[in-house]
């Protein structure tokens, strides 16, 4: 009885020594990361070319970093581009990781550059290629910088944007977006005879009129709240942060604050807001100039400096939308 008590223990004591070998393996192997998987004299060395040296920004193009490694490894290598430095920044472009396979020496990252209606100055984006994430990052050699300028879209079109989005808490215990409640722009013509656009169904709802496209005259500007019913019911009902932004692409914006113009408690034009529509700002064209007045006050928001019209908004104005 004795021995076998004793060959138990010994079987008992070898399992243990087992299993704390097994678990010192494991650990080395999810930190073998620090110490690399390879020796410095076989980490590869990275270099890298950019399709583009100069580009416009306009209809968000792309270009291309070509990512060179001088000798192939054999486990795969992930890779993505930051920003590194110079006039961009972040909001002016995006970037995807490629992973160069094992025994290969070469990928693609695509950079695509954001279009905007800013104007702005010739901006230098300087990207930054890094292994993306361990254990790999240890184990390339060079952090290659590449740059391009980007130059500034100026059109001559005319573009109105409305954009309310917010994160709030719903009674739900959940968070969301405030872009759940429904808001609208409609243009129309100065006696209101006719719409001449509208968007209904994104956020933020944006037309552009191309050049031309609208002949000469004056045109409401109209943003309303349609409906709050479309988003979760707020733990807490809150101001609506809608910006409107007009202006002409890259030649001159202007954002208007509406957001004490509506509220989650009164709701829209659904709820029975008879402020659900405002009536309040004016376009007037001339060939490629557009000019944008406030009727109350009779001031310029944004203008190519032009003569001004005098319209005057009508009263319980009822919206095109049904």
């Amino acid at each position: 009885m004795k021995k076998t008590n004793i060959f138990i223990k010994s079987l008992l004591a070898v399992a243990f020594v087992a299993f704390v070998g097994c678990d010192d393996d494991t650990f080395q192997k999810a930190n073998q990361d620090v110490e690399g998987l390879i020796g410095e004299d076989r980490k590869p060395n990275v270099t890298a070319t950019i399709s583009d040296s100069n580009i416009n920004e306009a209809g968000d193009p792309e270009v291309l970093i070509t990512v060179n490694l001088d000798k192939a490894v054999d486990f795969p290598m992930p890779f993505t581009a930051v920003l590194a430095g110079g006039t961009a920044d972040n909001n002016d472009f995006s970037a995807n990781s490629v992973t160069i396979p094992a025994y290969s020496k070469q990928g693609v990252i695509k950079v695509t550059i954001n279009d905007d209606i800013a104007p702005e100055e010739t901006e230098v984006l300087e990207l930054e290629v890094t292994p993306d994430g361990s254990p790999y990052i240890y184990e390339a050699l060079g952090r290659p910088v590449v740059s391009l300028s980007i130059d500034n879209n100026a059109t001559n079109d005319f573009t109105v944007q409305l954009d309310w989005d917010t994160l709030y808490d719903g009674v739900d215990g959940s968070s969301h977006h405030a872009c759940d409640f429904d808001l609208d722009i409609e243009v129309y013509t100065s006696d209101f005879s006719s719409i001449v656009a509208t968007s209904y169904s994104s956020c933020p709802e944006g037309i552009t009129f191309a050049e031309g496209s609208l002949t000469d005259g004056d045109y409401w500007l109209v943003p309303s709240f349609w409906d709050s019913s479309t988003g979760v019911t707020p733990s807490t009902d809150f101001q609506i942060p809608a910006m409107l932004t007009v202006g002409k692409p890259g030649v001159w914006v202007e954002t208007i604050d509406l957001t004490s113009q509506w509220d989650t408690a009164t709701g829209g034009n659904a709820q029975g807001n008879p402020d659900a529509y405002l009536v309040k700002y004016y376009l007037t064209v001339s060939g490629n100039t557009y000019t944008v007045t406030d009727a109350d006050s009779g001031s310029v928001i944004g203008t190519g400096r032009m003569s001004q019209s005098n319209l005057t908004a009508p009263v319980n104005f009822k919206g095109g939308r049904k």
